[in-house]
C-alpha cells in the first residue's frame, strides 16, 4: 500500500472512531461518558509512553550515525589566498560556484589619466 492511500485510510479510520465515540458518548450520557473517555485517555497514554521507550531503547541499539562519505576529494591542507587587485565588495573564496551575484557591479573605470589643472 502506497503511503498516500494508508494516510487516507488512516484519516478515515480516525474520523469514523471519532464519529462514532461521539454518537456513543451522546447516547449514554454525560457521567458514563466521561468515565470511558477518562479509561480510554489512560490507555492511550500507556500505548504513546511504551512507543516512546521502544524508539529510544531502538535508538540506542543502532548506535550514532556513520559519517556520510565526503564526495570531494581529499587532498590535504587547503590555504587560500589574495595577491593584489582591487575588489569591490565582497570576496568569496570555494570551489565549483554557479551563477554567483553579489549585487550591484563595480564602478565605471577612469577614460585615462587626470591632465586638468586647478588654478
Amino acid at each position: 500500500m502506497s503511503g498516500r492511500v494508508a494516510r487516507w485510510v488512516g484519516g478515515a479510520l480516525v474520523a469514523v472512531a471519532v464519529i462514532g465515540l461521539g454518537v456513543y458518548f451522546t447516547t449514554v450520557g454525560l457521567d458514563k461518558a466521561d468515565k470511558l473517555a477518562s479509561v480510554i485517555g489512560v490507555f492511550i497514554g500507556l500505548a504513546g509512553l511504551a512507543l516512546a521507550i521502544y524508539g529510544l531503547l531502538a535508538d540506542r541499539r543502532t548506535g550514532p550515525p556513520s559519517p556520510r562519505p565526503s564526495t570531494a576529494q581529499d587532498t590535504g591542507s587547503v590555504r587560500n589566498e589574495i595577491h593584489g587587485g582591487t575588489h569591490y565588495g565582497p570576496v568569496i573564496q570555494g570551489r565549483d560556484f554557479r551563477q554567483v551575484n553579489l549585487g550591484s557591479s563595480p564602478p565605471p573605470a577612469p577614460d585615462g589619466p587626470d591632465t586638468s589643472t586647478e588654478g
